[in-house]
């Protein structure tokens, strides 16, 4: 399909400085490469030479070369020259989080809205060693998704009670909703019905084109509306298709450091919204992360990677995002927002 692509092929005792040098970014390596000289060694893709001429050393992982240079090994998500290198040496690298780490998908929709299986093909189809699911079926407004009328949600939510009988206690469901934040600035539903529910994702999907105070005011209404706990996909980009909204990031941030409303990382591949950038200022500013697999179909699930991806490149632990809480911990931080 015309993709091209460079092929290397090294000795197996030269892997680990070929797959080193191949990963992360220029200067990454060229800080690796002063140390190296510091230490009378030359880095590169085939080798450590000693600068004295008195021959090379070879590594075959990526620990070796770390281990040469006296530095411990760095995730590639990390190698970025953003601080990783004097985190290394301070042996301050965070414990990132991984795929195993997530227990809750709280942004998943079913044949409610748009999605593809019901509720409890769902939650019966939902990633091994999940403990929560919950359903944010789209809110009246955004018509093509066939969202929910407020009549609809007391449909759904007697549904969810049958269906948790059924599954029992293999996982928890909770009755949401993906709610859109208008392009007036006011939410789908009025302030008492979202109060009843479990939890209140709002996002924006329409007039992202809006001018830059507009539309940033208009996020920092969602915001700051006391019963919403996660703004999904904050910039509402589609990778490659759509760019976002030209939001004030560091008006919307401010914003929910105030407030304490989570930010999402949606981990579908066409959004990875938040980016890492913004995901680790998120964090500088202790505001709670969630990473959501957005999914509609059973394959969708599989997308949590790329999310849990995007937040190692953000330099996110798991007691950085609310999904790797206990279920206790994350209906109690749910229950004191409402």
């Amino acid at each position: 399909d015309g993709v091209r692509a460079q092929v290397w092929v090294h000795a197996p005792e030269k892997f680990g400085t070929a797959l080193q040098y191949a990963t992360g970014s220029k200067d990454h390596n060229v800080q690796l490469r002063q140390i190296a000289l510091a230490k009378g060694l030359s880095l590169s893709e085939h080798s450590l030479t000693r600068t004295n001429g008195k021959g090379e050393i070879f590594c075959a992982t990526e620990e070796e070369v770390y281990e040469t240079l006296g530095l411990p090994w760095i995730p590639p998500e990390l190698r970025e020259d953003h601080g990783e290198v004097a985190a290394a040496k301070a042996n301050k690298l965070p414990k990132l989080i991984e795929v195993k780490d997530v227990k809750a998908d709280l942004q998943t929709h079913s044949t409610w809205s748009d999605g593809k299986l019901s509720m409890l093909e769902m939650a019966q189809a939902a990633r091994r060693g999940m403990k929560v699911i919950a359903f944010t079926d789209h809110s009246a407004s955004l018509g093509v998704t066939g969202g929910l009328k407020m009549e609809d949600h007391k449909k759904q939510a007697a549904e969810i009670k049958k269906i948790q009988k059924q599954l029992g206690d293999k996982i928890l469901v909770l009755h949401a909703s993906e709610v859109e934040i208008k392009a007036d600035g006011t939410l789908d539903y009025p302030d008492e019905f979202l109060a009843t529910l479990d939890l209140v994702l709002a996002s924006m999907h329409t007039s992202l084109r809006q001018p830059r105070e507009k539309v940033t005011q208009r996020m920092i209404n969602a915001i700051r509306n006391p019963h919403v706990d996660i703004i999904g996909h904050p910039t509402g980009r589609l990778i490659p298709d759509r760019e976002g909204a030209d939001l004030d990031m560091d008006a919307v941030l401010n914003a929910a450091a105030e407030t304490g409303v989570a930010l999402e990382i949606n981990a579908h591949p066409s959004r990875l919204d938040l980016d890492d950038m913004y995901a680790r200022r998120a964090k500088e500013l202790g505001i709670p992360i969630t990473i959501n697999t957005d999914s509609h179909s059973e394959e969708d699930f599989d997308n949590l990677f790329y999310g849990v991806a995007t937040a190692r490149r953000a330099w996110l632990t798991k007691d950085d995002v609310i999904n790797c809480w206990s279920t206790k911990k994350l209906l109690a931080w749910l229950e004191k927002r409402r």
